[in-house]
């Protein structure tokens, strides 16, 4: 039972660890949480086009950046690779791609890379803004 008596709690030195350990999580989540915000506001704008599914094989590129833009003026998304809008026509459907990825300095010459896809196909929009899961390469 003597031995109760001598355990003091944590040392300044696990205790300066673990704050900075901390710190750092917090500092990412920090920096990320924007991109993953404005993200989810061009998947929304995708989302908004796929509710008017039957007019979008009906309209021009043009017609679709400007709709997209004017998603992403309301709703302040300020990021340069939410304007990489890519419009691909099938016989079948027509479908829009925003890839893009976001750079974010974390301190010194250290950046946080994050790439996003989102994706929508006129003849499947409920699954909107993933890309379909590739199961294998075919060569």
């Amino acid at each position: 039972m003597n031995s109760f008596s001598k355990q003091n709690g944590m040392s300044s030195l696990v205790m300066l660890f673990l704050l900075s350990s901390l710190g750092f999580f917090v500092l990412c989540a920090f920096k990320l949480v924007p991109a993953y915000a404005e993200n989810r506001y061009i998947e929304e704008a995708l989302k908004s086009l796929g509710e008017e599914g039957s007019a979008l094989p009906d309209m021009t590129k043009g017609q679709i950046r400007k709709k997209l833009n004017k998603f992403y003026m309301v709703n302040n998304v300020r990021s340069k690779g939410a304007q990489e809008i890519k419009v691909e026509r099938t016989s079948k459907s027509t479908i829009v791609h925003v890839d893009y990825e976001v750079r974010t300095p974390l301190f010194l010459n250290i950046e946080i890379v994050v790439s996003f896809e989102n994706y929508l196909d006129s003849s499947r929009p409920l699954e909107c803004c993933r890309p379909p899961i590739k199961l294998g390469k075919s060569e």
